[in-house]
């Protein structure tokens, strides 16, 4: 198989078949809308809860709306007539009653061995990744539709790894864990449980190793078939390992708006899709996809996203260095009921198509690295790593786009791989749970003259969230540990509390004309190393209400709340003892913005090397490739709703320091237009003239671009 289209940006959609799809499917239309598109790959279901061919597998659930058809034949036939590529989908992660009945060893079991259910009202059961469902029948299903079908691909259903978080207590599950591990399976899912934790560790081996067997399936078949899996970022799962074994890495960010079945519920950061891109794209060199939903998604599949919506959300995925990919239920295209929504897919998937050569091989030049931690996210995070972990980790991220410091999310593993050497600043945004090795790396490059910046209980935690007596780099943070408080104080209702401004170094930039900041939340209280520079310092928490007699009447605690410090091998380090994310991400104030920015331009030494001044709801990512840089700009401008419509933004005007970028000769806009570049003393500046939704300005060196790009 010649499979070099894996190397580039490409334009996909994944289908789910529903069994009542199959009555009527119409193939070539499906091909021929996807064309019409500019769709050159997707996946659809092939196998498995929903079976779209005739197999001879007696547990196979084919379709009865399929009647004798061999759709899977049809659509990769059709396909490729109009030269796409084509996977097909196996979902090992559901079973069907009457399956569980023939076989009830491949189920998921509760302590007392009746099967768990995948979805009560659907009446389907949740499959176990020890049973022989996934070994068994799914090497027979894979050998069926490899050798039956020439498909481009084969993808396996996120669920068909087994990241179902309960605990399952079937014989394979409890005779594995006890010979490995020596102990018998945890009661609950309590986190601090050691029995539990060591159950989490497990079973995210378990799935890596499912990974592993479902990949090895396909190559004992077919040995240089693709193969690919779908995941979440930012759980707690090891997205390095299931990359390491994948061709092909999907992700999904699905649609960021989520109600219940009342019609309450809450939006997803609009950013979302850039995390999921900037974070995967750090993590591996394998080709990244990023699943956004046509729909307006939980519960409803059915209705579209609106045009602005929808683009802006995978502008981001194109300006992060993935691929964007959307996720139908139903049929073709022009055959869903509410087809509002592909105007936008086929507006950035013809713009990828007539550019490609502009997304291709590109990297990020990114200085600014911000460390995820998934152990944090498990053993910190625990029962609600959104609020303990992910929440504030995103306000870091808030920050950073808002003030337009282009940056990658980098997994902590990364530190101890040596792939440090692009960056110039660390963020460690409340990175609690870290291990020995990790504190050494990040020591090493703080030797090295680069620059740290960290919050609140950052390194507190050892790997598995059992608490220091002190930080473990507070030799690098110059501060030692005392306890854990609100700044509120023991009886937090009613209350407020300021930070003290008792020292103005250039970090504050911006906060000229204030005395104070709101303090909000617990904190770290700290001594200070006696080198070290405090910033700023904590009041007094006095009453909110009535607000005739509201006044400090205490002296201020005086506690450290910022604390810098400039090392001897250059490195400078910046430690919040608040938690400057979580109180970011929640209020999203525009001092915190300024005071995360602030402490990441200083740690940094000197000018971001690309900067430009456009107000704090355009994002802006730098990516380059031989003989040119790319700066992407999406306008994210009324994202804290739902997006109806595009507020464009006018004249921003962007500045490159020729010591990163180089000598440049040309700048235009990659949609058409040049744009007039002008030089002083080796700093480089331009304007864009209009930002709609995206725009991606092209800045051409002196030296040829790469042919090959």
């Amino acid at each position: 198989m010649n499979n070099a289209w894996l190397k580039e940006r490409n334009c996909g959609i994944h289908m789910t078949i529903r069994d009542v799809d199959c009555a009527g499917f119409d193939a070539e239309r499906m091909a021929r809308d996807f064309h019409d598109l500019g769709v050159n790959f997707f996946s659809f279901f092939a196998g498995g809860y929903v079976t779209t061919y005739p197999s001879k597998l007696p547990e196979s659930r084919i379709s009865p709306w399929l009647g004798g058809r061999d759709l899977v034949k049809e659509i990769t036939e059709a396909a490729h007539r109009y030269g796409i590529k084509a996977a097909a989908m196996v979902d090992l992660s559901v079973l069907a009653p009457e399956v569980v009945e023939k076989h009830p060893d491949w189920a998921m079991v509760d302590r007392e061995g009746r099967p768990l259910e995948y979805n009560a009202d659907a009446g389907v059961y949740a499959a176990c990744i020890m049973g022989n469902y996934g070994r068994d029948y799914g090497l027979a299903m894979t050998r069926e539709i490899v050798e039956d079908y020439e498909v481009d691909a084969l993808k396996f259903g996120g669920g068909s790894y087994g990241f179902d978080s309960r605990i399952c207590y079937c014989q394979k599950c409890r005779e594995s864990f006890k010979r490995e591990r020596g102990l018998d399976l945890p009661a609950e899912r309590n986190w601090r449980d050691p029995v539990f934790q060591r159950y989490h560790e497990w079973k995210t081996e378990k799935i890596s190793a499912t990974v592993i067997m479902l990949r090895d399936t396909v190559r004992s078949v077919k040995p240089d078939m693709p193969v690919m899996g779908n995941a979440f970022t930012f759980g707690a799962l090891d997205m390095e390992g299931i990359a390491a074994n994948q061709e092909m890495v999907q992700l999904e960010a699905q649609g960021r708006i989520s109600f219940n079945e009342d019609g309450v519920g809450g939006l997803r950061p609009l950013t979302y899709t850039a995390e999921a891109a900037s974070y995967m794209t750090n993590v591996t060199d394998t080709p990244v996809w990023l699943v956004v939903s046509y729909f307006v998604h939980a519960p409803w599949r059915r209705s579209a996203f609106s045009r602005a919506e929808q683009k802006i959300y995978m502008a981001q995925i194109m300006a992060h260095g993935a691929s964007p990919m959307v996720n139908l239920s139903g049929g073709p295209p022009s055959a869903h009921e509410d087809r509002r929504g592909f105007a936008a897919p086929r507006e950035i998937w013809s713009f990828l198509r007539d550019h490609r050569e502009y997304y291709t091989g590109d990297r990020s030049e990114a200085v600014v690295a911000l460390v995820y931690s998934d152990r944090s996210v498990a053993y910190y995070g625990q029962n609600d790593p959104e609020k303990n972990y992910v929440g504030p980790f995103r306000g870091f991220e808030r920050a950073l786009w808002e003030q337009h410091i282009p940056f990658d999310i980098i997994s902590a593993n990364s530190l101890v791989d040596g792939r440090l050497e692009k960056y110039r600043v660390l963020v460690l945004a409340n990175f609690a749970c870290m291990r020995e090795k990790e504190a050494q790396a990040i020591r090493d490059f703080l030797a090295r003259g680069g620059g740290l910046v960290g919050d609140f209980e950052t390194s507190l935690y050892d790997e598995y969230g059992g608490r220091r007596e002190d930080f473990l780099l507070g030799d690098c943070f110059a501060v030692s540990y005392r306890e854990t408080a609100h700044v509120f104080g023991e009886r937090k209702k009613n209350k407020q509390n300021y930070l003290k401004i008792v020292s103005r170094p250039p970090m504050l930039e911006g906060l000229e004309e204030t005395e104070l900041i709101l303090a909000a939340g617990s904190y770290c209280r700290v001594r200070a190393a006696g080198e070290a520079e405090v910033s700023l310092t904590l009041g007094a928490p006095f009453i909110m209400l009535p607000e005739g007699i509201s006044r400090q009447i205490e002296p201020d605690i005086g506690d450290p709340m910022l604390v810098s410090r400039v090392h001897k091998g250059g490195g400078r380090t910046v430690y919040f003892a608040g938690q400057a994310g979580k109180v970011h991400n929640t209020m999203g104030l525009e001092e915190y913005s300024l005071l995360i920015s602030g402490a990441v331009k200083w740690a940094l030494k000197e000018k971001y090397p690309y900067r430009c001044d456009a107000p704090s709801s355009v994002m802006m990512s730098v990516r380059a490739q031989k003989g040119r840089v790319m700066l992407h700009f999406v306008n994210l401008s009324g994202g804290q709703r739902f997006l109806k419509e595009n507020l464009p933004v006018y004249g921003i005007h962007v500045e490159a320091e020729g010591r990163a970028c180089g000598e440049l000769r040309r700048a235009f806009l990659l949609g058409g237009g040049e744009l007039p570049l002008e030089s002083e003393k080796g700093v480089y500046r331009l304007t864009l003239p209009r930002l709609t939704d995206y725009e991606l300005v092209v800045l051409e060196k002196a030296e040829p671009p790469d042919s090959k790009a």
